[in-house]
């Protein structure tokens, strides 16, 4: 999995998979109806490469969306704060599309452990969980670095907000990377819910990461739910 897409993919981990009966019910009602529709995530994402000294040595913003075919699946919207060239957007989109697609439901018991999630915090609406990762997860990163708090609501039984931090510095890679921020928080808006738009989501995600040397910097929005491209079958 490339870094890029880790946050999000995180997210999905904790929202689409099965849960076991151990599961504190309600946290478990609410992943059930999250999974009954749409599974995967469209977003936009900024990337930015810095220099040694901070600046920014290069500025990315593209668009992915899995409900498109595979060679649509991301799309450069920008270079530098400028419309891309046909160039750049031929060698970007290229070298994105051709990787194999990659899906966010995989199988959650080596990942998330949702039967030991805990109650941090209640109010008349709501329950937040922390959901922990488990621990034969540490060779792809540390876990117990990694926070994860899910709100559900208590009447609606939906997901209400999703949070990802971190306590400390992460190393991944066999320490040839490292994580050295994430933020992440992702809102379902009862307003959106109501004028029938569901599907979208507001908030914002963001990473920093170091990698041999190259400092980075990610940042998501404009999240939407979407139908994987080829998940539907056909009609008979």
């Amino acid at each position: 999995m490339t870094f890029p897409r880790a946050v999000s993919y995180l997210a999905l981990l904790l929202l689409c998979l099965p849960l076991r009966a151990e599961t504190p019910p309600l946290l478990q009602a609410a992943v059930d109806n999250w999974i009954a529709g749409k599974q995967e995530v469209a977003f936009t994402q900024r990337t930015r490469t810095l220099t040694d000294a901070g600046a920014v040595k290069e500025e990315r913003v593209e668009r992915y969306d899995p409900s498109l075919p595979d060679d649509r699946r991301w799309r450069l919207l920008e270079v530098d704060g400028q419309p891309p060239t046909d160039a750049q957007r031929a060698d970007i989109e290229q070298a994105r599309n051709k990787k194999p697609r990659k899906h966010a439901n995989k199988p959650p018991a080596e990942v998330l452990d949702f039967p030991s999630a805990t109650v941090r915090a209640q109010t008349k609406d709501t329950v937040t969980y922390e959901v922990p990762m488990r621990a034969n997860a540490a060779w792809l990163v540390q876990t117990e670095n990694i926070a994860v708090l899910v709100t559900v609501g208590r009447q609606s039984r939906a997901v209400e907000h999703v949070a990802v931090s971190l306590r400390s510095t992460v190393r991944v890679a066999l320490g040839l990377a490292k994580i050295t921020d994430v933020d992440f928080d992702l809102s379902f808006d009862e307003g959106a819910k109501k004028s029938g738009a569901d599907d979208e989501a507001a908030g914002k995600a963001s990473a920093s990461i170091t990698k041999l040397g190259r400092r980075m910097e990610y940042g998501w929005s404009d999240f939407k739910r979407v139908e994987a491209y080829g998940a539907k079958e056909p009609a008979r």
